[in-house]
């Protein structure tokens, strides 16, 4: 099973001094040093008040660096690790766009990107004037807009919400670069775009080890697959859950048994969110300790 780290990039005005380039690009070379396979990274606006944690006060709101061209700057600085994303939100770009961002950061990290994405949270819709209704028959179409242009160079679509007429992606990456798309799906709606148009399936794990939630969904995607006719173990099965590297809150032996059931469970690839204070020193720790916490499994 691979695992990845997840960076985050939030910050609030009292800590934006620990989340600047020089730290996250500390962060990401850490993790590839210490053997990780993959980062990936948030992809959002902001966050209204109360968004990421209790403590966050209404006067203080919570700012994200932007993920994309984090990506690509980290792509230019590592040479081994993947750059993904937990998922990207797709409302918030054109998906012809978007593609073309993915077949460029393919180009720039030599193959090493991962296309995650998803239906996107909807606590900055507003910011962004983005339309919040029929959420998942947008998603679908966008994907399905993103997965041609990657794949054959080429989509033409006329759909209820999105279109590309005739749109040609002159610089689309050949299959050994092509980055996977990684669909991240909850329900019957989601998994059927993830059955459909996804390299790997994406979901979040819950961090009780004895929770059916991961099989419940891993069986959801093999009959999804069968509906749509596409052989299931063609699909790659990736997870995000929370872990407790350092015990902060003495669930450290849980994290351990929830990554040991992910790998028996046929998981491919957790990506690891793991809890520290939100200083850049404590997040070095933090991914210090995951690494030794992996050899556990």
């Amino acid at each position: 099973m691979r695992v990845g780290v997840a960076i985050d990039l939030h910050a609030t005005a009292s800590s934006s001094g620990e989340v600047t380039w020089r730290h996250i690009r500390e962060q990401v070379l850490t993790s590839e040093q210490r053997g990780f396979d993959l980062v990936v990274l948030p992809d959002h606006l902001s966050h209204r008040a109360g968004g990421v944690g209790d403590d966050t006060s209404p006067d203080e709101p919570v700012g994200v660096r932007e993920g994309l061209t984090e990506a690509a700057a980290l792509a230019a600085v590592t040479s081994r690790i993947v750059i993904g994303h937990s998922v990207i939100n797709t409302p918030y770009r054109a998906p012809a766009m978007l593609a073309h961002i993915a077949a460029t950061l393919a180009d720039i990290s030599d193959g090493r990107y991962s296309l995650g994405i998803g239906v996107g949270n909807s606590f900055d819709y507003d910011q962004l004037g983005v339309d919040a209704d029929h959420r998942v028959a947008r998603f679908e179409e966008r994907v399905e807009i993103v997965a041609g242009l990657l794949r054959d160079g080429y989509a033409d679509l006329d759909g209820t919400y999105c279109s590309a007429s005739d749109a040609e992606l002159a610089f689309a990456p050949g299959p050994e670069r092509r980055p996977p798309i990684v669909v991240a799906a909850g329900g019957p709606r989601t998994m059927n775009v993830a059955a459909r148009f996804g390299d790997a399936w994406n979901g979040f794990a819950p961090t009780d080890p004895t929770s059916p939630v991961i099989s419940e969904l891993l069986e959801l995607l093999d009959r999804t697959c069968d509906e749509v006719g596409r052989d299931p173990s063609s699909v790659d099965r990736t997870v995000d859950l929370g872990i407790d590297p350092m015990d902060l809150s003495g669930t450290r032996g849980r994290s351990v048994e929830m990554l040991g059931s992910l790998s028996e469970l046929g998981i491919d690839e957790a990506r690891c969110y793991a809890l520290s204070d939100e200083t850049h020193d404590a997040r070095l720790e933090a991914i210090a300790a995951l690494a030794e916490l992996v050899t556990e499994i």
